[in-house]
């Protein structure tokens, strides 16, 4: 019995479904986790399936999480998606339920739960949910509700197909299509920012520090951030904006937490760098991952890293 089988035998067993997705999400661990709900409810309308997690008001068009008291785990199966490690997981009870299932496309370098799939390298784990339905044979059913979910999620991982893109990403996303959503209202509302963000995209192309290597960087303190008054939008907005200039060849974000340590974004247009995330307390994809930084030290460590590694490459 393949995985895909044991997970769907797992789903058929259950009246109690609750699914977990990542800390601070974003589209693919909302696609994902609320795909996959949306599929199981629509399979099997008697069961009992829930989306737990923090309410992202940005991400609120996406899909609205549940609120359930601890007994809802009693008897119950949790499913994981897109959440590589267990420090990740979003709602500390995931291990209240009688089994855990792991699904996600981020190298396994924490294994947990009772059961897992992991495609390392696959485009996004809203693809998996898809792949996963199409391998159940006809019980696990798709609707309009997740196949929008799902592409929203794709999307947003790909970085709007710039990363992690294959055949298959696209076969995904043509099946998808078949279903009746507003793909273009999916694709206007992840492109769309406000005029906040507008200006804080401006100042990160004017001040943004360029190497002569191809490396590029930029740190956003907590009060450069606040400046601007972004309110629920967050910053992942500016993540890819770099990678529009064509002397650019690999960057980092730096943004700034409470406790004065900093979140760190890491993108590539060729030169793999999730190697490099792990030594910092991350990891991810080859051209896309994360990491942390204790201090302004190790956040100078980083693009020494990353200015060594760009130019091996260009020797």
């Amino acid at each position: 019995m393949t995985v895909q089988e044991q997970i769907i035998a797992k789903i058929q067993e259950y009246d109690t479904i609750i699914i977990h997705r990542h800390q601070r999400p974003d589209p693919d661990a909302f696609g994902s986790q609320v795909g996959l709900a949306e599929v199981i409810r629509n399979s099997f309308p008697d069961k009992k399936v829930y989306t737990v997690g923090k309410t992202v008001p940005g991400l609120a068009w996406i899909a609205q999480m549940d609120e359930i008291p601890d007994e809802a785990y009693d008897d119950a199966l949790v499913i994981i998606t897109d959440t590589a490690n267990a420090p990740r997981i979003d709602d500390r009870r995931f291990d209240y339920g009688v089994e855990t299932i792991k699904i996600d496309h981020h190298p396994n370098d924490e294994p947990y739960g009772d059961l897992q799939w992991i495609i390392a390298g696959a485009s996004s784990t809203s693809s998996m949910i898809y792949e996963l339905a199409e391998a159940s044979n006809g019980v696990l059913k798709l609707n309009d509700e997740a196949a929008r979910v799902m592409y929203a999620g794709i999307v947003g991982d790909t970085g709007r197909f710039l990363y992690s893109t294959d055949s298959e990403t696209m076969r995904v996303v043509s099946e998808l299509f078949k279903y009746d959503f507003d793909i273009i209202a999916v694709n206007q509302t992840l492109d769309s920012i406000s005029e906040a963000a507008a200006k804080l995209s401006g100042y990160v192309f004017e001040h943004i520090t360029i190497l002569d290597s191809g490396v590029a960087y930029m740190v956003l303190s907590n009060e450069l951030v606040a400046s601007f008054e972004l309110g629920d939008a967050g910053t992942a907005f500016v993540v890819p904006l770099p990678g529009r200039i064509d002397s650019i060849k690999t960057w980092v974000i730096f943004e700034e937490q409470d406790d004065h340590s900093y979140r760190v974004r890491l993108r590539s247009k060729g030169i793999t760098i999730n190697k490099i995330a792990r030594h910092h307390d991350g990891g991810g994809h080859p051209l896309a991952s994360g990491a942390r930084a204790r201090d302004m030290d190790e956040v100078n460590d980083i693009i020494d890293e990353l200015d060594r590694a760009v130019r091996r490459a260009n020797k």
